[in-house]
């Protein structure tokens, strides 16, 4: 009976043989997965900029974590940096939307907090019960602070582990191909393969988009027809 894989992802082996065989070492004797696999984690990088610039779920994660007051001020923490207990998460690329929630009140539903953008500090105001407004700024997640525990839900673009190992799983499905061409491209401009690394480069591109496409089209739920040269709304008055 044929073995039923474990999980929906590609190893970075995959990626990295077909980096080879386009490139025409199959057999690795020049490009070993030691010189591939600083190669292959830059086109990892690439992909998932691609990814996240056009609006792709796959990298946004989400978390909670429960801010105390301190004992003495009686007020919870002001931010949620690297250094801060609790800590942002060491994979938080950068925070999308934060909610609250009054850790005693479990029942109760988590309330969008409203970012602040206006720039400058954030605004001199009052701990109260709850924290109200956010700001992302130098890296870390400031707030006003509350006078009660607080339960935060965090939901931010993540940044996937680097792969090490030819077994490692690549966290975006049906990645194999455009890492693969992006990888083969570096490969050959190391070489001094110009024509040959631009050709791969146009293929990693194509497949990108063909893999972005596959994640859009199911979120397009409406669809759209341009309007033909010369279109003039009508317009009615009364």
């Amino acid at each position: 009976m044929p073995v039923v894989p474990t999980t929906a992802y590609s190893q970075a082996a995959d990626a990295l043989n077909l980096a080879r065989a386009l490139v025409n070492d199959s057999a690795g004797a020049v490009f070993t997965d030691a010189l591939l696999m600083p190669l292959l984690n830059s086109a990892y990088r690439g992909l998932q900029r691609e990814l996240a610039e056009n609006g792709v779920s796959v990298l946004a994660e989400q978390q909670d974590l429960s801010l105390v007051p301190d004992p003495v001020s009686g007020v919870t923490p002001v931010e949620i940096s690297d250094v801060s207990s609790p800590q942002l998460p060491t994979d938080c690329l950068v925070p999308h939307m934060l909610w609250e929630r009054a850790t005693a009140n479990t029942a109760d539903v988590f309330v969008p907090l409203e970012k602040f953008t206006s720039g400058g500090g954030m605004l001199n105001l009052q701990p109260s019960s709850y924290l109200r407004l956010w700001e992302w700024r130098e890296d870390k997640i400031n707030l006003i602070g509350a006078t009660q525990a607080i339960t935060v839900r965090l939901r931010y673009e993540k940044l996937l582990p680097a792969l090490t190992l030819g077994a490692d799983p690549v966290q975006i499905r049906s990645a194999t191909d455009p890492l693969a061409f992006a990888t083969a491209a570096l490969a050959a401009r190391s070489r001094g393969a110009r024509a040959l690394a631009q050709d791969l480069l146009g293929a990693a591109q194509m497949a990108t988009e063909k893999l972005i496409e596959r994640y859009v089209r199911p979120e397009q739920a409406h669809g759209r027809r341009r309007k033909p040269y010369g279109y003039h709304r009508r317009v009615v008055y009364l």
